[in-house]
């Protein structure tokens, strides 16, 4: 790595773990070689490898289906009227054989909605679906706001169209941050589903996140375009657990992750990982980032990142947990990032949602060594470059268990600050230079690291 210190490659190691790994370039390759091979994959501590996942079987709905328009049940684009009854009948007139329910051009004001196996919900050119403005009135159950476009236990569910889906969520936010509501709805919220095509269409401003997919399985997301203000309270984009996804070409800027991957211990999933996901192509504006966790107790497996921006954004390549609340992460892959104006360009932490000020103050107690406890391992970012950004790099794993087998090859970072790696083991920096304003460009404790030109 180099700098614009006097010295070539400025580090500082304050753990008792001083020594670099003992191996050179040579047998990284082959090592890695093996991993993609196929070779000894029930070793932990092997970096992570590029699969290509199988592509989520998309929804089915009958060729001769039937399409129906809400306003063949009495929806009227007037902007006050609820719609959700004539909606919700629309939806019924077609979901036993399957069919199409089309929103055409204008504003159409609802309440809460349900979906069905087999419909798809086309928003044509023009047409805005609105949720009802807040108000102590908005539609509960149990106690809870119910979230606008919602299903459970359905298959074959397509949402699409050039339309836009506005949560008008503005003054939900302030009322949230000052807990004076105990719920908000979120904009689209599906559990349990199989089967899932969202295309083509914009979302607005949700109360709370804009999707929420829960345990869903074979899931493609792509041509989006999701905006909420950078402090909009808990707007999270695409916020999902499950089997089997595919997120592309999506442009996403809103007020927390950008997208977030968790990882659910629902009964009936064997395993109940998330696992075998993909986002690629897409373009991430303001908010938390490319994020997984912080809930990973069921763990997180088989994700591939590629071709995509972030500009703007808080945390580039975030990953977060902490005891209690952690379960086993790996075998992710990143590669053909650039970051812009990040606080952090990669960000892996155990210790959610804040860390300590520094690495020895870890206040461990009985109760958090017995604790659900994350576990980090096979982790590769390749062909990375960030410029304009706070910190290039921070790992921070926990004493009793660190982070391991993070490999970070053929990246450049212009940064206010180095990278920092606490408690890790088996961490590679490959091909990567860091041109930072303030030395060291490595400060390491407790942690093994190797460096190579």
């Amino acid at each position: 790595m180099h700098s614009n210190t006097d010295t070539s490659l400025a580090h500082r190691n304050d753990g008792a773990s001083r020594r670099p790994l003992k191996f050179g370039i040579l047998s990284f390759v082959i090592y890695l070689g093996f991993g993609i091979l196929g070779f000894g994959s029930e070793r932990s501590d092997m970096p992570a490898i590029s699969r290509v996942a199988p592509a989520p079987q998309l929804p089915s709905i009958p060729a001769r289906a039937s399409t129906v328009s809400i306003t063949d049940f009495g929806a009227r684009p007037d902007a006050t009227t609820d719609n959700a009854k004539a909606i919700q009948k629309a939806i019924k007139s077609v979901s036993g054989k399957g069919g199409a329910v089309t929103i055409p051009a204008g504003v159409f004001l609802s309440g809460p909605i349900q979906l069905a196996s087999h419909v798809e919900l086309r928003l044509e050119k023009g047409a805005t679906l609105r949720l009802l403005p807040f108000s102590n009135s908005y539609p509960q159950l149990n106690g809870r706001c119910i979230s606008f476009i919602t299903a459970q236990n359905c298959t074959d569910i397509t949402i699409c169209g050039q339309g836009t889906i506005d949560g008008q969520g503005a003054p939900w936010w302030p009322a949230a941050r000052a807990n004076q509501i105990k719920s908000r709805p979120q904009l689209i919220a599906l559990d349990e589903c199989e089967r899932v095509l969202f295309e083509n269409f914009t979302t607005l401003n949700p109360p709370n996140t804009h999707f929420s997919l829960g345990r869903c399985k074979d899931v493609t997301i792509r041509n989006l375009t999701l905006r909420a203000p950078a402090d909009s309270h808990n707007t999270d984009g695409i916020n999902f657990s499950g089997k089997n996804y595919l997120i592309e070409n999506c442009d996403i800027s809103t007020g927390d992750d950008n997208i977030v991957i968790n990882g659910s211990l629902k009964r009936g999933w064997n395993p109940p990982m998330s696992e075998n996901i993909v986002v690629r192509h897409c373009a991430f504006g303001a908010g938390h980032g490319m994020s997984i966790g912080s809930y990973t107790s069921g763990g997180v497996r088989g994700v591939l990142v590629e071709d995509c921006a972030f500009n703007g954004t808080t945390v580039a390549i975030r990953m977060k947990s902490a005891r209690g609340r952690g379960g086993l992460v790996e075998n992710l892959t990143y590669r053909d990032i650039t970051v812009k104006n990040a606080r952090a360009a990669v960000y892996i932490s155990s210790y959610y949602p804040k860390d300590p000020k520094t690495p020895d103050l870890d206040k461990t107690t009985a109760a958090d060594t017995t604790a659900a406890k994350p576990m980090w391992r096979n982790i590769l970012i390749e062909n990375l470059a960030v410029t304009d950004s706070q910190t290039p790099v921070i790992i921070w794993g926990l004493p009793e268990l660190p982070v391991t087998g993070v490999t970070i090859r053929n990246a450049t970072f212009a940064t206010q600050e180095g990278a920092a790696v606490n408690n890790a083991a088996k961490v590679l920096f490959d091909h990567v230079k860091i041109n930072c304003v303030k030395p060291p460009e490595l400060h390491t404790y407790q942690a093994t690291v190797e460096t190579t030109p």
